[in-house]
């Protein structure tokens, strides 16, 4: 009798779940053999945008960081160097480049770091 109960359970989780994602949407299509079937629509999820903007930030401020630590002639000797490699050194050069964001984080934390 227990294990009657537990198929029991199981299916009646599967059925509520299936109505859980019609509830969000579905299609309506005539399956191979002609029966009428609901199926819940996909949704993608798209990332969201607060922890790439936290990244980001994070990535601003290292570079900041760096800027500071080095200076701007030392940390422009660096980024240079990256210039002459390879495809993959070009790119992290225009990455790590000096843009006006990264030199206010660096002059910022050059005043807390001196």
């Amino acid at each position: 009798m227990e294990s009657a109960l537990r198929s029991f359970e199981r299916r009646q989780r599967a059925v509520t779940q299936k109505h859980r994602k019609l509830a969000r949407g579905y299609v309506t299509r005539l399956n191979r053999n002609g029966v009428i079937e609901h199926k819940p629509l996909r949704k993608v999820k798209l990332p969201r945008l607060g922890g790439l903007l936290i990244a980001l930030m994070c990535f601003l401020v290292f570079k900041g960081a760096m800027l500071a630590s080095l200076g701007v002639a030392h940390y422009g000797e660096h980024v240079a160097l990256l210039t002459d490699g390879s495809v993959a050194d070009k790119l992290g050069a225009w990455v790590l480049g000096v843009d006006p964001v990264t030199l206010w984080i660096g002059m910022l934390l050059q005043g807390i770091l001196a």
